[in-house]
């Protein structure tokens, strides 16, 4: 699955940040990421969903990405063609928490259930027990979109 994300993610991005980006903005969002060591930009698309004026995002933990947020109050994302700093929260290891978010991700997207390890049934609803196995391999952002800063390029 690494494979395939490293393949179509540069394909993501670029479509996300073009004018085209209404294909697919609707689930997606891009987010820009500093490394910490390196001062290397990553550009990330993840799913995401919109709840009470924020942003739900969710990866993997073993992913190493993510770990470029956790000294951050806020991060860059382009969501629907604008580019914008938002303040960011990570939730890690609180399984309940991160279940109930993944739930509402899949409601949003049922693909999402797929690439999380989680089995949908005819309704399209989570099989609970892959739910609560993937909570405990996930982390929350939280973006929230109310606090954004527009940002302009050049």
């Amino acid at each position: 699955m690494k494979f395939f994300f490293r393949m179509i993610n540069p394909f993501v991005a670029w479509l996300l940040q073009s004018r085209l980006h209404r294909l697919i903005s609707f689930q997606l969002l891009l987010l820009e990421i500093t490394g910490r060591r390196s001062g290397r930009i990553y550009r990330i698309p993840v799913s995401y969903a919109k709840q009470s004026g924020d942003l739900i995002c969710l990866t993997l933990g073993e992913n190493l990405w993510w770990r470029n947020l956790q000294d951050c109050s806020s991060a860059t994302l382009i969501y629907r063609g604008q580019r914008q700093v938002a303040p960011v929260q990570l939730v890690a290891n609180e399984a309940a928490t991160i279940e109930t978010q993944m739930r509402m991700l899949i409601a949003h997207n049922p693909i999402d259930a797929l690439f999380a390890g989680v089995r949908l049934n005819v309704k399209l609803e989570p099989n609970a027990a892959d739910l609560a196995v993937a909570a405990t391999r996930h982390v929350v952002l939280r973006f929230e979109l109310a606090k954004a800063v527009a940002q302009v390029e050049g």
